[in-house]
């Protein structure tokens, strides 16, 4: 008798609690990205060193997407809306929200709010189906002014860099939103328990959302950092000198994001970390950072 392999893995949620918030990491999928253009300002020798002390793949950096879904009791709130289906422009690997959404007991349709950290198309493209359709039919569309005026600027659909088809998607995605649109001040408070940062320079517009419930703190960053190992030790590290729009602005709000939820005790929510994404950041003695993910249970 043969038996025949599955190829299938759990589905992709976690839920965790912060106060009498209950939160839910939803898997949209991974990118496989390479080294090729990553960190450009990194000394060599030590991210070798890294990659070596954390078992870390040598050729790639495998960087997860994960949205996130906030309960308060009052309201259903999504935080980004990943790859979705509508575009490959990073490989086959996303796309699963929809699915995971379903497998967390959540539908799309009761989604009230949906907090944008920024634009880019790993964010925003899962706004809508693949027939344009909107995927959350009755939530408001939470966008920083700064990244809505970065990200739908419609006369960058001309430029022949990648601004062009960024451009272009996200317009499509944030299409039937439009008459439900809720711009916003990087700073500003969306409603009781919910904050904002800046944490501009991968996009200029990006922006980290804080949640506070009964004396404890979650905040959901986006893309301030891309890896748990290089971004906390290194913040002084550039993402990508291409794709950040202003890369020392970004370096700079690592910096500040990290020392803020270290010195305020906020549990923190790496878009792009590891999933479930979620964990501690602690400083160690030399003043850098390291991250702690929270390890994946079935207990609540």
């Amino acid at each position: 008798m043969t038996a025949k392999l599955l190829n299938t893995q759990n589905a992709g949620w976690y839920r965790f609690k912060i106060g009498q918030l209950e939160c839910t990491t939803i898997w949209d999928g991974y990118i496989h990205h390479g080294y090729e253009g990553i960190f450009p300002n990194a000394d060599p020798a030590e991210m070798a060193r890294l990659k070596k002390e954390y078992r870390l793949p040598e050729d790639h950096i495998p960087m997860d997407l994960n949205p996130a879904v906030v309960n308060t009791g009052d309201k259903l709130i999504l935080i980004d809306a990943g790859m979705g289906k509508t575009s490959d422009m990073f490989g086959d690997t996303m796309g699963h929200t929809v699915d995971n959404l379903a497998a967390a007991g959540i539908n799309p349709d009761d989604i009230d709010m949906v907090l944008m950290t920024h634009l880019h198309p790993d964010h925003s493209f899962g706004l809508i189906d693949q027939q344009g359709n909107a995927v959350y039919k009755n939530a408001e569309l939470y966008v920083s002014d700064a990244d809505w005026a970065e990200w739908t600027n419609e006369a960058n659909q001309t430029r022949n860099d990648f601004v062009g088809p960024w451009t272009e998607g996200t317009l499509a995605a944030v299409a039937p939103y439009r008459d439900r649109l809720k711009l916003f001040k990087m700073g500003a408070t969306i409603m009781p328990g919910l904050t904002t940062m800046s944490v501009a320079g991968h996009s200029l517009g990006q922006t980290a959302f804080i949640f506070e419930s009964a004396g404890e703190k979650v905040v959901f960053t986006g893309d301030v950092a891309h890896h748990q190992i290089f971004d906390p030790i290194h913040p002084e590290w550039f993402f990508h000198m291409d794709y950040d729009s202003d890369p020392q602005l970004g370096a700079d709000a690592k910096s500040e994001i990290f020392a803020r939820v270290t010195d305020e005790n906020i549990r923190y929510h790496g878009y792009h970390f590891p999933f479930p994404g979620i964990g501690d950041m602690e400083r160690a003695e030399d003043g850098t950072y390291r991250f702690y993910g929270e390890p994946v249970t079935p207990r609540l």
